[in-house]
């Protein structure tokens, strides 16, 4: 006899008989874990095909009211049904249907637009946010085909630099100066050029520091970006005076108007 509350056979084989349903079991625990790694490495899937999509195969630049030229990389002999240009695969920009007609969208683009034969599409007046990746579809009649993308950058014309230079220290032996350029402009690089110091020849900053001595010189601040420069100059005089290119031609033109002026009046009172 068994007694209440004892452990005995019926209810130990019971219990053993039930340990089981608590373990998944090999042959689960694999489709478990190898679901949860489909489940997590789906996305990163996703996010690689997307970015290989969105690869360019040609990259353009431009400056801010100029042109650019959208050209597929390969130029084909192929006469396709459908020609479709895309700004980020949602906004059209140019069609060419099945008889040649072309039709340009009304968007900003209106007007700025013009889809060659080859299939390169011009944009005209650029702007600055007109840069972005563009897609060309080239379609069969089926709808299938090529889908290039092209990233177009535009820049803005680099003008004239500001520069200055911050006297550190100056006395009649040697003058210590930070040299300072700028343009107002991001995406630009700095390069600073001087005949005279080999070893100053060409430095990619928008600062230099120099120490100099009673040797005059001049160092060249040149600001460029892939589509356009320009430079302007300090010009470095003894002790330690420095003038911009600018500030000396507005020197030399005022000492030309006034000894324009001085032999004017020596002229008129010869004449009196």
């Amino acid at each position: 006899m068994v007694q209440a509350g004892s452990r005995g056979p019926g209810r130990a084989t019971a219990w053993r008989r039930g340990s089981p349903c608590c373990s998944l079991g090999l042959d689960a625990e694999s489709r478990l874990v190898a679901g949860l790694t489909v489940a997590m490495l789906f996305p990163l899937f996703i996010t690689q095909a997307a970015q290989a999509r969105q690869k360019p195969s040609s990259e353009v630049v431009g400056a801010v009211h100029g042109v650019a030229y959208l050209s597929p990389s390969l130029q084909s002999t192929i006469s396709y049904h459908e020609v479709h240009w895309r700004r980020n695969d949602t906004l059209n920009l140019a069609i060419r249907d099945s008889s040649g007609k072309v039709w340009y969208r009304n968007n900003s683009y209106r007007g700025r637009l013009e889809l060659f034969p080859n299939n390169t599409l011009k944009i005209s007046r650029l702007q600055k946010n007109d840069s972005s990746m563009y897609q060309l579809y080239l379609e069969d009649e089926m709808g299938k085909g090529l889908i290039e993308n092209v990233l177009l950058t535009v820049y803005e014309l680099v003008p004239k630099p500001t520069v200055k230079a911050k006297v550190v220290m100056g006395n009649p032996e040697r003058c210590e100066a930070t040299l300072e350029c700028s343009v107002g402009l991001e995406g630009v690089t700095y390069e600073w050029i001087s005949p005279s110091q080999f070893q100053w020849d060409r430095v990619s900053a928008s600062e230099l520091h120099v120490s100099l001595n009673t040797s005059p010189d001049t160092y060249t601040c040149r600001v460029s970006n892939p589509v356009s420069s320009n430079n302007a100059s300090l010009i470095y005089r003894h002790p330690c005076s420095w003038t911009d290119e600018s500030s000396s031609a507005t020197s030399c033109t005022t000492t030309s108007v006034l000894v324009a002026l001085a032999l004017q009046l020596l002229l008129l009172l010869a004449l009196a």
